[in-house]
């Protein structure tokens, strides 16, 4: 394993975790520990959902303001043209 790369490293760490739960839960005897175990890892599962929608609307709305910005941009730009090509027709009389 390469220590100078992220994806390493995340996997590393990831699987390193998921093995000391693993082995946490081999030592759970009874039923309520199991169900309360379960109701935490339900809830960071709507939390982690949670998280990525968050961060899905966050590009969407950097995306479409990117979108807007560069069709502002282009707009100016086509009124510069313009204003260009009518200076150089004035000239030009």
């Amino acid at each position: 394993m390469r220590t100078d790369r992220k994806k390493d490293l995340d996997t590393y760490y990831n699987d390193h975790l998921k093995m000391r739960i693993i082995s946490r839960l081999m030592e759970i005897k009874t039923w309520s520990e199991i169900m309360g175990i379960q109701s935490y890892v339900i809830e960071a599962g709507f939390r982690e959902q949670k998280a990525q929608h968050a961060e899905q609307e966050e590009f969407k709305a950097w995306k479409k303001k990117k979108k807007i910005q560069k069709e502002s941009d282009e707009e100016i730009e086509e009124e510069a043209r313009l204003k260009d090509g009518d200076d150089e027709l004035s000239w030009s009389k």
